[in-house]
């Protein structure tokens, strides 16, 4: 492994969709030689706040959580010499809120990569408050995987969802650099609102408008150079966004998306958008966080 090169982190805690996670950043990782450190991180019951408990019994609460924290870290490195033995793998067990944690240890790392839920008996909730958590705050990539990516014999591609706007550039370098590191093709799909009168048959639908497909020919082909290995593509659809996207991922590689926060505290929320992708999407989703560039 380069000294230069930063790690990926993977939120772990016990769950198969946590070892689905492990499984997508070994791989990833064994694609550009990063290391792999795993987070598991587990908080003080709730029951430490009840007047009265003994402090012998709080102490054998809180041992209980950091013993279940290391029992899943040492579970999961032996999954990871298992699969990728060639991998640098570390663990380490942190007290505090996945979703917390995970954001602050995305400085400074490749991509955090989370299953789609997270929940176990570490005290973490539903993809809700931790995959989309770290999406909205993290200051690195992050991957939910949602599901399994598509097999070879389904020749899956990167799925890159844009809109139209400089917010597509980072979405295509993520895009472009990993389809490059995993030898797949890329396609990069703009939604164009849908037509109401064509949805309900009342006329045909109207043709997208050729601004939008040269605009998207253009963006794909600015990158081509940068990547001539692989073989990219572009399709503009009339289709609200995350029906579409979804749609157009299902049984593909990984679905990249852009995320905008749109909140007065620092990102705090998601686009509609790309919550509705993390929450719909059955393939890998890669978050590129708004500031990451």
């Amino acid at each position: 492994m380069s000294a230069s090169t930063p790690p990926i982190i993977v939120g772990i805690d016990g769950s198969a969709s946590s070892e689905a996670a492990l499984r997508w950043a070994l791989n990833d990782a064994a694609t550009w030689n990063a290391a792999v450190h795993l987070l598991c991180c587990h908080r003080r019951p709730l029951t430490l706040s009840w007047e009265g408990m003994p402090a012998r019994d709080a102490e054998g609460l809180v041992h209980g959580q950091e013993q279940f924290a290391h029992e899943v870290l040492g579970n999961a490195l032996e999954q990871a010499r298992e699969i990728a033995p060639e991998i640098e793998v570390t663990a380490e067990a942190v007290e505090g809120n996945a979703a917390d944690v995970l954001t602050d240890r995305s400085e400074g790392a490749a991509r955090v990569v989370v299953g789609s839920r997270l929940l176990k008996a570490l005290g973490s909730a539903l993809l809700g408050s931790v995959g989309t958590g770290v999406a909205a705050r993290a200051r690195c990539p992050v991957v939910v995987v949602r599901g399994p990516a598509g097999l070879a014999a389904e020749h899956p591609a990167v799925v890159v969802g844009i809109d139209g706007s400089d917010a597509a550039e980072p979405a295509l370098a993520f895009g472009f650099d990993h389809a490059s590191r995993h030898g797949v093709p890329l396609r990069a799909v703009m939604c164009w609102r849908p037509d109401p009168l064509a949805t309900m048959q009342w006329r045909a639908e109207a043709p997208v408008p050729e601004r939008a497909e040269a605009w998207l020919s253009e963006a794909v082909a600015a990158w081509r150079p940068r990547h001539p290995d692989v073989p990219a593509s572009g399709a503009v659809i009339r289709e609200h966004p995350v029906a579409g996207l979804v749609a157009h991922s299902n049984a593909q590689h990984l679905l990249v998306v852009r995320s905008r926060a749109r909140s007065a505290l620092a990102g705090t929320l998601l686009g509609s958008v790309t919550q509705g992708v993390l929450h719909h999407a059955t393939c890998p989703v890669a978050v590129i966080p708004a500031g990451v560039r």
